[in-house]
């Protein structure tokens, strides 16, 4: 005789659920990541809005594609918005992760990623102009500091914190997975 599943046994299904789907969703980052793709345009964008940031904060800047060079103290400064420094890691994340989780309705998820891409776009920019704005401040040897250490988990912890406030807003909203056996 089929008996339905126990409420514990649910959510761990449910659980189990979501994480195949959120490794699934990461196949096609790998296959970027592996295939070594990038889109320019992005990395182009982000180097001119870089470079605009500093020339309004008084620092003399040019761009050449998606290398912004910039001054101070008689001292140039090479930094290249690479297809990694875009940020489109944490934002495919952030996708996978409101495709995979079990909410009701496609409408929140939807709108959940449109505002969450912006936001962590924003995030990523900010990230990359105070990492140029430290090394201009203090030297190039805090660069690898400030991007790696503070940075680079920064936005990881972005990532998570901004799905989790969604996951909590919606935590009457989640469909936990029905399974007769």
């Amino acid at each position: 005789m089929a008996r339905k599943l126990q409420k514990k046994e649910r959510k761990l299904l449910t659980i189990l659920l979501f994480l195949i789907k959120f490794n699934l969703l990461a196949i096609p980052m790998y296959i970027v990541i592996y295939f070594n793709f990038s889109f320019p345009p992005l990395q182009n964008f982000l180097a001119g809005l870089t470079k605009n940031s500093l020339i309004l904060l008084g620092y003399p800047a040019i761009q050449k594609d998606s290398v912004i060079i910039t001054a101070d103290k008689n001292q140039f400064y090479s930094i290249e918005v690479s297809w990694d420094s875009t940020g489109w890691k944490s934002m495919y994340a952030l996708v996978a992760l409101a495709i995979a989780t079990p909410v009701k309705s496609l409408r929140k998820k939807l709108k959940f990623i449109g505002i969450a891409i912006p936001t962590i776009f924003f995030i990523n920019f900010f990230r990359i102009l105070t990492t140029i704005l430290v090394a201009l401040r203090y030297g190039l040897n805090y660069f690898e500091i400030v991007h790696t250490l503070l940075w680079r988990e920064g936005l990881i912890l972005a990532v998570v914190l901004i799905w989790g406030l969604w996951l909590w807003n919606e935590k009457n909203n989640l469909v936990l997975t029905q399974i007769y056996h």
